[in-house]
Parts: structure tokens; C-alpha cells; sequence
């Protein structure tokens, strides 16, 4: 049976980004995916300029437009357009950038196993994973496996995390109505109680989707097919259609033991007001490796869960009381407030300015004191 100081499972941006810290410090680290790499990842793939800042080498080669337009509409009207002035995000393939990701990592010195699915863990002095034909051992393990997490629940952790639902299409347009949306971001909004369809440009597709949740998971595809329908892209073809799950983590859940952890995805470390993910994976992924590094030896985990807590906890929750008032208000008063949302700029020169990590969704919330009062009193109405 083959000897690591730290099991990986999960090749995606946070367990890529954890085996990278780990490796290039001296640990043995493994990953294991369950799939063949590069794999197609459902994701819209928009990545917040931010999430550039946390990586040490650059991600150029696997850019595939870069956003700076946020095109805003409700049910197909009251449209306004916001122009950041620089990008506030890149817009990849999830297969291109998470398979970077990964040659990184094992540039550093990691291992790489693709196609195990891990079906038992242990924590029992140690941790040894077992899959078809495969058994490894490790001092630690970090459970990098996604929304649905089966390696995270078999180590006992991420029970209780909330969540929603997600579908997204890859639509190839003709490369003139591709080319029609360069550089711009679409976001449509008016789904209740909550969510929105976008579409985000390309070099060869349009990637097109919802998110909502999950109680309307089973009206997602008709959303999708009449947004597409209302953009007039009924007859260009739909190469790939795929849903998944987002999940988000909003109080104590546990997410660490003495031996184990999860990271990204599997911990729910996804903002609420734009559903995105990526950039907190890499986050998480740095915090996993720092923890692990710092226990090698005997130490335990438990320490990661207050990191998490501590450094990244506080923008989700700011960024929950941001969307469930944002959301609100749109329920309450659709018209009036997307006529304000258009017409003064602090929300979305705010918005620009945490993607490219010129400030935080908490150090904005901060700048509206009743923001925590007003998004509670909502919350205790619905």
C-alpha cells in the first residue's frame, strides 16, 4: 500500500491548489479524481479578477474573453448596461483552467491518480482510502470532490450545508452573434424568489445557464430553452447541457476533523448574491495546505474550520446579506428598483471593485450600517 503525508481527493481549483502549496513545501501528496483529466466541468467558468491575485503563475493561455460589460435585465425588459472600465472577470473553460491548475500542482510534486472512485475511507489513526484495485494511506486527507462531496460525507463532514440548483448549456452561435457579445456579461433577473440566467462569452460557445433553487431544479431546462429562445438563439445547437449543485455554507457546519477537511465546493464556500465559487475554492485550497502543513507531524485540522471561519466566513455572510436584500427589494418592487439600479452606480461600482479585489463584499456591507438590520427584517418576513 503506497505511503503519502496527505491525500487529495478532488483535482478541481481547490484540491489542485492545495496539493501545489503542499508539494512545492516538501509534503508527498496525492490526488485522486474519479475522472479522466481534462473532464468538462459544468460551470458558467466566469472568474472573478480577484481570483487571479491568490495564484502564482498566469493564467493568459486559458482566458477566453475578458468581461469589463454587465448587460442587466429583468424578464427581458428594463435592460441597462454597466461598464466597469477595466475587466472585472475572465471567462474560461472549466476543462482548459482546472487542468492548468492541476499541471501545476504536479510540476510541484504531486501525484496524480485519474479515474478512482474513492467507495471507503478510514480515519481510524491515520487515513486510508480504498477504491477499485487501489488502497493508499495518508497522515491527512482533504476532500476536494465537489457540491455532492461523497468522499467529504464518508469522512463525517458537511452535513447541514444548504444549496441550489444549477443548468447550464454550451451553445455554439455563429461567430457573428458570438462576437456580438464580446466582452460583456449578460445577466437576466426576475426569477422568484430568487435567482438569475446568464450567458457568458466565449472564444467558440456561449455558455448559458440559471441558477435557482432547489425546489424549481425541475424548471431550470424550460428557463433555459425560452432565455435562449428570447436572445434569438433558438436554432444554433446545443453542444452540451449539464445541471449541478452550488452549495453554501452559512454557519458553524462542520467541515474538519483531526484528519480530515473539505475545501471549495465540498464546503459550501460559495457566495449567495452571485453563486460564485472559484475564487473561494482557491482560497480554501491555500488554507487547506497551510493547515496541513502546519500539522504534519501530529498536529490535527480542527484549526482549518477556524481559519475558514475567520478569513473567509465573514464575506460570505456579507455577501448573503447583500443578495437576499438585492433580491428582496427586486421581488418587492421590480420596476423602482431596477430604474435605481440603473440610474446610480454605487451598486455596481461596488460589485466591479470586489471581482477585481479592490475591496470586499464586507468592507461594502460595512458602508450601509442598516444593511444587516434591513436584510434580518426581510428574512424574518419571508
Amino acid at each position: 500500500m503506497s505511503r503519502f503525508d496527505v491525500i487529495v481527493v478532488g483535482g478541481g481549483p481547490a484540491g489542485s491548489t492545495a496539493a501545489r502549496e503542499m508539494a512545492a513545501a516538501g509534503a508527498r501528496v496525492l490526488v485522486v479524481d474519479r475522472a479522466e483529466f481534462p473532464r468538462y466541468k459544468a460551470c458558467g467558468g466566469g472568474i472573478p479578477l480577484r481570483t487571479e491575485k491568490l495564484l502564482p503563475f498566469p493564467i493568459d493561455s486559458v482566458v477566453e474573453d475578458s468581461v469589463s460589460l454587465l448587460q442587466v435585465s429583468y424578464q427581458g425588459r428594463s435592460r441597462f448596461v454597466r461598464d466597469s472600465g477595466q475587466p472585472f472577470a475572465h471567462m474560461v473553460m472549466r476543462e482548459r483552467f482546472d487542468q492548468l491548475l492541476l499541471e501545476q500542482a504536479k510540476k510541484a510534486g504531486a501525484e496524480f491518480r485519474p479515474g478512482t472512485v474513492v467507495r471507503e475511507v478510514s480515519l481510524d489513526g491515520g487515513v486510508t482510502v480504498r477504491a477499485e484495485g487501489f488502497e493508499a494511506a495518508a497522515d491527512y486527507l482533504v476532500c476536494a470532490d465537489g457540491a455532492h462531496s461523497p468522499v467529504g460525507k464518508l469522512a463525517g463532514l458537511g452535513e447541514g450545508i444548504a444549496e441550489c440548483a444549477a443548468w447550464e448549456v454550451e451553445v455554439r452561435a455563429p461567430a457573428v452573434r458570438r462576437l456580438a457579445y464580446r466582452n460583456t456579461a449578460l445577466i437576466e433577473l426576475g426569477y422568484r424568489p430568487w435567482g438569475y440566467a446568464w450567458l457568458f462569452p466565449k472564444r467558440e460557445v456561449l455558455s448559458i445557464g440559471i441558477v435557482l433553487p432547489p425546489d424549481q431544479a425541475g424548471d431550470m431546462k424550460d428557463h433555459v430553452r425560452a432565455y435562449i429562445d428570447s436572445l434569438g438563439l433558438g436554432s444554433a445547437e446545443v453542444e452540451i447541457a449539464r445541471g449541478h449543485k452550488i452549495r453554501f455554507r452559512r454557519g458553524g457546519e462542520r467541515i474538519a476533523n483531526e484528519r480530515a477537511l473539505l475545501a471549495g465546493d465540498s464546503a459550501g464556500l460559495a457566495d449567495e448574491f452571485t453563486e460564485e465559487g472559484i475564487s473561494y475554492a482557491v482560497e480554501s485550497g491555500r488554507l487547506a495546505a497551510r493547515n496541513v502543513l502546519r500539522s504534519l507531524g501530529g498536529g490535527s485540522l480542527a484549526s482549518y474550520q477556524a481559519d475558514v471561519d475567520r478569513e473567509i466566513m465573514p464575506e460570505l455572510r456579507a455577501a448573503r446579506q447583500i443578495g437576499f436584500m438585492f433580491y428582496g427589494m427586486l421581488r418587492r418592487a421590480p420596476r423602482p428598483w431596477m430604474f435605481a439600479s440603473s440610474k446610480f452606480p454605487y451598486l455596481w461600482d461596488a460589485f466591479f471593485a470586489v471581482q477585481r479585489g479592490e475591496s470586499t463584499y464586507a468592507r461594502e456591507a460595512a458602508r450601509v450600517p442598516l444593511l444587516p438590520g434591513i436584510a434580518q427584517r426581510m428574512l424574518d418576513r419571508e
